[in-house]
């Protein structure tokens, strides 16, 4: 059974593989995260499972060193309906694995926005690596008050083009001197002083209840963040639905990852408490693709169906966490008016106001009649 009226996965990587038989897959680092792929187009089978779902439409996330923001716009290109995508400083950042160019903030920067300026309509969001972040390979580790400057500057770029922006590095800033969730000040900082910019903090914050309670601490406390939820479990949404101030308008749902074989390095162990709840994450020396296509939407969807056996959440308010949301933060079309919850204090508490009309009428297909 279908989720609910209108259902965007948030998070969906449709060109990242490794190449089996590569030699020089490890040439650059030994981290996975600093490895150049090979890309290939996985949209056919992506979209395969997002029918069989009953998924509507998602986000392309491009992210390793490899991947590029003209893979991810030909694929919205192909299938202007179901995807729109996130661009980041994907060039750059493959010349300076292989050493070919020196990271810069204006450099980085000076990507994205050519790519927001001829992929107006196709780019919806920076990330999911913000430029500097997870992955690159720069001169030297920024200090923490460094990287906030460089955040500072992303947001300036997300809202001079009205477009969302990913954080990933809740965890990392142990690279700039910090300590854990020491990344999510920042995202305070950037969220004060730029208002106007979506920030949408991955996974939620994490795969563990404390992760996401951190996450949920932040977004209570800023009208601007939202969390990804693709990798919580039924119980980790109690933490965001019973929390006036988070709620289910602060939620964007996705598959995860969805896509992906990077990352699929998973043992089939029911209940497993380790890195991610799909399964035990197990930890290889030299990753491969698997040789078949993982199905990632099984938790994610299960979790949401669950929701309502555990009384957590009402239909409208999933409605509003599986795809509302996401059609709001990221301007995308929806097929019909009035499909989503607005204008409930329970849901929104003294801003009810402020959420009628959902979405604007522009981005609405089916008119209504006058």
């Amino acid at each position: 059974m279908k989720m609910g009226r209108f259902v965007v996965d948030g998070h969906i990587h449709a060109t990242s593989a490794y190449t089996p038989g590569r030699k020089d897959q490890n040439k650059y680092k030994k981290d996975r995260m600093y490895r150049e792929i090979d890309s290939s187009d996985n949209s056919e089978m992506i979209l395969f499972d997002m029918d069989t779902y009953g998924i509507d439409m998602g986000i392309l996330k491009p992210s390793i060193a490899g991947t590029t923001n003209e893979m991810q716009a030909a694929i919205v290109d192909k299938y202007p309906d179901r995807f729109r995508a996130e661009c980041s400083d994907q060039t750059l950042r493959l010349k300076c694995m292989r050493g070919e160019a020196t990271w810069s903030i204006e450099a980085a920067l000076e990507e994205v926005e050519a790519a927001l300026t001829w992929g107006k309509g196709k780019f919806v969001s920076i990330g999911e690596n913000a430029p500097g972040g997870m992955g690159q390979v720069r001169p030297k580790a920024p200090t923490f008050e460094e990287r906030r400057e460089e955040f500072m500057a992303i947001a300036a770029v997300a809202t001079k083009y009205d477009v969302c922006m990913d954080f990933h590095e809740y965890l990392y800033a142990g690279e700039w001197g910090g300590g854990p969730y020491e990344g999510f000040s920042i995202v305070y900082a950037v969220a004060k002083k730029y208002p106007e910019a979506r920030i949408v903090i991955m996974h939620g914050g994490g795969q563990h209840q404390e992760d996401i309670r951190q996450a949920c601490g932040l977004a209570a406390r800023c009208d601007n963040v939202y969390l990804e939820t693709g990798y919580w479990r039924a119980e980790h949404y109690e933490l965001a639905l019973k929390d006036p101030n988070v709620g289910a308008y602060k939620l964007i749902w996705g598959g995860g990852d969805t896509g992906s074989r990077i990352w699929s390095h998973y043992a089939t162990t029911p209940g497993s408490k380790l890195r991610c709840p799909t399964g035990q994450w197990a930890q290889f020396k030299n990753p491969w693709p698997l040789p078949y296509q993982p199905d990632w939407y099984g938790f994610p969807t299960h979790q949401i169906h669950r929701l309502k056996d555990m009384d957590l959440a009402i239909q409208d308010e999933i409605n509003l966490v599986i795809g509302g949301n996401a059609a709001k933060i990221y301007k995308l079309p929806v097929p019909m008016p009035d499909m989503f919850a607005c204008g409930r204090p329970e849901l929104s508490g003294v801003y009810w106001e402020e959420t009628i009309p959902f979405l604007p009428e522009e981005q609405i297909q089916k008119k209504k009649k006058k």
